[in-house]
């Protein structure tokens, strides 16, 4: 496959780098629940909590799931997340 005579190069996502995106998107959502709790962005601090609160589990959680449950969720989250962990993959 080739666009305007180059090649294209279509990266491969291991399971983890999948579930790396799964975790990105909770955080998002949790980062997004807590402001707007709060009423203004807490940014980086609700990176951190939901890591210590929720980290463990997540993992544990994504760890128990089949490879095609995984493909399954990593497909419904943002194209940004998904750019992301594209960009960062191997």
């Amino acid at each position: 496959m080739s666009v305007f005579g180059n090649p294209v190069k279509i990266k491969i996502l291991t399971r983890h780098e999948k579930e790396m995106g799964i975790q990105i998107a909770e955080m998002e959502k949790y980062k997004y629940i807590c402001s707007q709790q709060e009423g203004c962005d807490i940014g980086k601090r609700a990176y951190f909590e939901w890591t210590q609160k929720y980290g463990r589990k997540v993992r544990s959680w994504l760890e128990s799931l089949s490879d095609e449950e995984i493909n399954t969720i990593y497909i419904a989250i943002s194209e940004r997340i998904k750019r992301y962990i594209i960009e960062k993959a191997h």
